[in-house]
């Protein structure tokens, strides 16, 4: 393993942010449990192959963490309130789609089609922390079409019978003021990448693969997707690798009103990372997002279960913040840094430490990241491993608690009481 790969693995632990939805366990209407499957395992869709190495895989998950906490801070500092809109100039830095959505994908079944084999339409989603529409691409779009590629037809939502757009004149609740197109209710979800989905705004039924109950379906407000643009650099290009493209929009569980958790009315969720496995492959072990009354903050590892305030951000929108209390190098506190260094001043929004599952690397500010890699270094080199500064530094402007420092802990997240609870866990 090379001095770049120790010195990362030391610095973090696991991650999370792009699902893959496989089986759904104990599905209920007050709660339910998906299995997460990584991008890095061959189980994805977006299965990268055999050809990278353990060493080119953490590279690639740094710059996803750089361009997930550009993402991230634009979000904080971009989103209008009351629209989806993204001040185009804070948008013109360029983030890789990759780094916006993160690294897991979500199977599920949409629409209803009785005269069919199969009575739904199988869709891959990238689940987005960050963001709250929930959306596919849809065949059916009057002009100017705009498609990124997938190897399974267009969503045929015109043939779903329990597909229902949302009339502007029936003022439902999702449907914002302005966005209406011939009478039917239209959403924009914008992302920092320059990346955007455009379309119309229904009712449908969700379908989700149950191994004790069956299937489950539930309703919600979801877009079907006629104008996709700036997606090509991750979605649709796999065509030019030999590789199917199979995912086709967006399942948001961002804290906005249209997200699935809101529309579900579910305060609860929780996740248990694992950690990277060691040796050649880097795999990732699946793993289950759990919601509602399935959602546990454990404490089977037998180290109790500890519990932190949350902060809503600033905007509404996006990752969570917390308090963190300080940064330990192999048990030790690293000096220079307290409390108040981190600390979130509700007054005015600023400071706090987002905590991002869809962030892969823990990223700080950089006087911050400065003095704990100075630890971590002279903890090395009185190994007699020597750091290599091939890697370079992130130049972050904000503080995110990223995946892989997670892993190993039962963390439940209480968005109505505004806690995070977690526990030391065998995930």
């Amino acid at each position: 393993m090379g001095l770049i790969t120790l010195f990362i693995l030391f610095l973090t632990i696991s991650h999370v942010s792009l699902l893959q939805i496989n089986s759904v366990i104990a599905v209920s209407p007050s709660g339910f449990s998906l299995k997460i499957i990584h991008s890095d395992s061959k189980e994805s869709p977006l299965y990268p192959g055999d050809h990278l190495t353990p060493e080119e895989r953490l590279q690639r998950l740094v710059q996803q963490s750089k361009d997930r906490a550009r993402y991230v801070g634009l979000q904080v500092s971009s989103f209008n309130k009351t629209t989806d809109s993204i001040n185009p100039d804070s948008s013109s830095i360029p983030v890789s789609y990759e780094g916006v959505g993160a690294f897991y994908v979500a199977e599920i079944g949409i629409g209803t089609f009785p005269l069919s084999l199969q009575p739904y339409e199988k869709n891959y989603l990238i689940v987005d922390t960050g963001s709250e529409i929930v959306w596919t691409q849809c065949a059916g779009a009057r002009n100017n079409s705009r498609y990124f590629d997938q190897d399974t037809p267009l969503y045929p939502a015109g043939n779903s019978t329990t597909y229902q757009p949302l009339l502007c004149q029936d003022r439902h609740p999702l449907c914002f003021p302005g966005g209406c197109d011939a009478g039917q209710c239209t959403y924009l979800a914008s992302y920092p990448s320059t990346a955007w989905s455009r379309g119309v705004l229904a009712t449908e039924k969700l379908t989700v693969n149950s191994d004790k109950d069956g299937l489950e379906t539930f309703d919600i407000v979801m877009g079907c997707g006629f104008w996709q643009n700036g997606f090509e650099q991750f979605l649709g290009s796999g065509s030019r690798g030999g590789k199917p493209d199979l995912v086709t929009g967006v399942l948001g569980l961002g804290s906005g009103p249209r997200s699935l958790t809101n529309q579900l009315q579910i305060s609860t969720f929780s996740h248990c990372l694992k950690p990277y496995s060691s040796g050649d492959a880097l795999t990732v072990p699946s793993t289950y997002l759990r919601f509602g009354s399935d959602a546990t903050s454990g404490g089977g590892g037998g180290g109790g279960v500890s519990k932190t305030p949350l902060f809503a951000p600033p905007t509404g929108r996006g990752p969570y913040l917390l308090n963190l209390e300080g940064i330990s190098i192999n048990g030790l506190r690293v000096p220079l840094l307290e409390k108040k260094d981190f600390e979130y001043d509700q007054r005015n929004g600023s400071g706090g430490f987002f905590i991002d599952s869809g962030t892969p690397f823990t990223v700080m500010h950089q006087p911050h990241f400065a003095k704990v890699s100075e630890r971590v270094i002279a903890y090395f080199r009185a190994l007699g491993i020597n750091y290599d500064p091939g890697l370079g530094r992130g130049e972050a402007n904000i503080n995110l608690f990223g995946g892989m420092q997670q892993a190993g802990k039962e963390i439940l997240y209480d968005t109505a009481e505004l806690t995070l609870s977690f526990a030391t866990q065998e995930c």
